[in-house]
């Protein structure tokens, strides 16, 4: 039977390994069921290639013959992918699936192709029968020039890893909850859309041209930037291809039109084969860009593509292949090539995304792009971040963001309690004042100095003016948002209604983000909003149980509603996590001298003095710890010590910090409350809650 288009010899080829079919048949199964469904929902008939014969001279240890050749120039490609079909010794993959690729991007509609609908479809069609080992799907994907996306038959229970059959149809034992009627259906309705589009001479789409579709100006102006994949064999690298990612999310947040995913909930998908549908259910968004990273010397191959989550087309894709200090100039060729595909506009107007302050340095990128993900993890991981932030700057003496995360840096090791002010908040100031001089219209620089100004100048309208104009520059910042909700509203001014409003505003920015829920439970337990702070700290938990932050505020939340059993538990996890962390430590003081347990308390209290003999430990915790023992001289000692010392955590919690309670009713506290001059918008009140 001819195919449907004149020139080509077979409308689909389907490539599979021998061995799949040997032991159940499974891929003639499919073949005959496809062929079935097919005559349903085409009009016209479809012929398809299947080499079901092992013994027609076409085996494994022969090489391709012109009779093979001829049937390669089919329309549609299917690879039956299993865990032995990426081989690269294998005859389906050198003489089926590399040969097809290249025959398709030299024919006359090229591999990827418009349909008519407007998106784009690659003519290689996948069906998945095994979940695969990463190296394999790095393999397909590296070849292919795309992220693997398939339709999967693929049975999954414990241990099991096998095709789905069609007579397990309605079998819920299959945790992947697939029908295997429903996925063939999705394989037919694919190949007729990719048919009728060859049929009405769809438009090739070159890789390295802008050609940009207008399938999609009327949906919603939504984007998710996912991880770029590591198709480097140097896991070093990871940080440099979620860098890529981070960079253009940071530059399409610019647009007010563009509803952009926060990077942490974008992120949380990295290294997961989740479905693009599910994905963007999960982010709210319309649009997915996708995309994989290959660094070989000074060379880089950067493929991206535009994915409408919906239907799972392609509305854009390109690969760039270019030298390695050309990163950023295809950072900003992508952002700009999204925003020309969605027609992102402001008042009518086209914008364009600016581009960021950047070093032209690649090696000093890569080391700020390491240092970031070091600082994110927080905890002891900052000083390894401190350090590649610094060699980042004898690169180039000039970086306004490794100034910026050199800033960041020093402030957070101060406020978790591992560098004494004295030695921070010098290094701190001077980094960001050079990072705004740099870069004056950076929202990083003007938060750091904000913060900055609220932790260590106790300046709260210089604080409140740097957190507003970083916001300003850039809304979607989500270290700015949270800072100014839990820092300045929520520790400093006590406005606890206004502080929610910001704090739940980052986490609808940014949903799957501890962080940010991390945030939100801290400025509700402020505001006595129990409950929703102990749902805010479980999200944080469920979102990042690693993380010894979001175990700690969990246990603080059931302290603070009253329930001092159930708080142990996670502290004790936030400990282990964290190598005996101060924060916990302090708070374990309080919640047993609460609950009369004060042998335990004094333990605690006592391991926390014999630290502050060997390393900085915060006088402020020092003050809080001793006053829920009744230590009160020591306390007021500490407290003093921590106003002349500019602790950071002092500011924190002393205006309606709960732990702070019985350091508050000392007459004598009050005095250093008054040096300290909150601007509050009420009464400083134990009591004040949020409407």
């Amino acid at each position: 039977m001819p195919s449907l288009i004149s020139g080509y010899e077979y409308d689909i080829f389907i490539s599979y390994r021998q061995k799949d079919n040997k032991y159940d048949g499974w891929v003639s199964e499919f073949v005959a069921n496809l062929r079935k469904e097919m005559e349903g929902i085409m009009k016209d008939d479809i012929s398809i290639y299947f080499d079901e014969n092992p013994d027609d001279g076409l085996l494994e240890s022969h090489n391709v013959d012109k009779s093979l050749e001829g049937k390669l120039n089919a329309l549609i490609f299917i690879p039956i992918i299993s865990q032995t079909y990426c081989d690269p010794k294998s005859f389906a993959w050198q003489h089926e699936f590399l040969s097809f690729c290249d025959r398709a991007k030299a024919d006359n509609f090229g591999l990827n192709i418009k349909l008519a609908n407007g998106n784009v479809s690659s003519r290689i069609l996948p069906v998945r029968i095994h979940n695969l080992d990463p190296a394999d799907q790095s393999l397909f994907e590296r070849e292919s020039g795309g992220v693997l996306r398939c339709i999967d038959f693929i049975f999954r229970s414990p241990g099991v890893n096998r095709p789905l059959r069609s007579m397990e149809e309605h079998s819920r034992d299959n945790l992947n909850k697939t029908f295997y009627r429903d996925q063939l259906n999705k394989v037919a309705n694919a190949i007729k859309e990719i048919t009728v589009g060859l049929k009405n001479n769809g438009t090739v789409i070159h890789p390295g041209h802008d050609h940009f579709l207008q399938g999609t100006r009327d949906s919603e102006k939504s984007i998710a930037v996912l991880p770029f994949v590591n198709m480097s064999n140097d896991p070093e690298q990871e940080y440099f291809s979620d860098g890529i990612s981070e960079e253009i999310i940071n530059m399409l947040v610019q647009l007010p039109d563009l509803k952009v995913a926060g990077r942490t909930s974008a992120f949380s998908f990295k290294n997961k084969n989740k479905d693009l549908r599910s994905i963007a259910e999960k982010l709210n968004v319309n649009n997915i860009l996708e995309g994989s990273v290959r660094k070989s010397g000074n060379r880089i191959r950067i493929t991206a593509q535009l994915i409408e989550a919906s239907t799972g087309f392609h509305l854009w894709s390109q690969k760039f292949d270019r030298e390695l200090n050309d990163v950023f100039r295809i950072q900003d060729e992508i952002a700009k090539a999204i925003v020309d595909q969605l027609q992102v506009s402001l008042s009518g107007k086209p914008v364009e995304p600016k581009e960021r302050i950047q070093t032209q340095n690649v090696e000093a990128y890569q080391l700020y792009l390491k240092g970031m993900a070091f600082f994110y993890k927080r905890g002891l991981d900052m000083f390894e971040g401190l350090r590649c932030f610094e060699a980042a700057l004898k690169l180039d003496p000039d970086y306004a963001l490794a100034l910026v995360g050199i800033a960041d840096t020093y402030t957070m090791l101060s406020f978790h309690s591992y560098l004494a002010p004295e030695e921070a908040w010098p290094k701190a100031l001077a980094a960001a004042n050079k990072a705004l001089e740099l870069g004056p219209d950076m929202a990083e620089a003007h938060c750091a100095i904000a913060t900055i100004a609220l932790l260590c100048e106790r300046n709260w309208k210089k604080a409140e003016s740097g957190y507003k104009r970083a916001l300003e520059l850039n809304p979607r910042y989500l270290q700015a948002r949270s800072w100014y909700s839990l820092f300045y509203l929520g520790c400093v001014r006590a406005d606890h209604s206004e502080a929610l409003k910001h704090a739940r505003l980052s986490v609808e920015n940014d949903p799957m983000s501890a962080y940010a829920y991390v945030i939100l439970c801290i400025v509700s337990s402020m505001a006595t909003r129990y409950d929703e702070s102990i749902e805010a700290a479980s999200k944080a938990v469920e979102y990042d149980p690693d993380a010894f932050t979001s175990w700690h505020w969990l246990g603080n939340s059931y302290h603070w509603s009253g329930n001092l059993q159930a708080a142990i538990k996670p502290f004790n996890r936030a400990l282990e996590i964290s190598g005996r962390h101060n924060w916990t430590l302090t708070s374990l003081v309080v919640i047993y001298a609460e609950d009369n347990h004060l042998r335990e308390a004094n333990v605690i209290y006592n391991e926390l003095l014999t630290k502050a003999k060997l390393s900085f430990v915060s006088p402020a915790l020092l003050a809080i710890a001793s006053a829920a023992l009744d230590k009160n001289e020591d306390a007021l000692r500490y407290a003093r010590q921590a106003y002349e010392r500019r602790d950071p955590f002092q500011v924190v919690t002393s205006n309606s910090w709960p732990d702070s309670k019985k350091l508050r009713s000392l007459p004598e506290y009050r005095e250093i409350l008054k040096l300290l001059a909150f601007d509050t918008h009420s009464e400083i009140n134990d009591n004040n809650q949020a409407e």
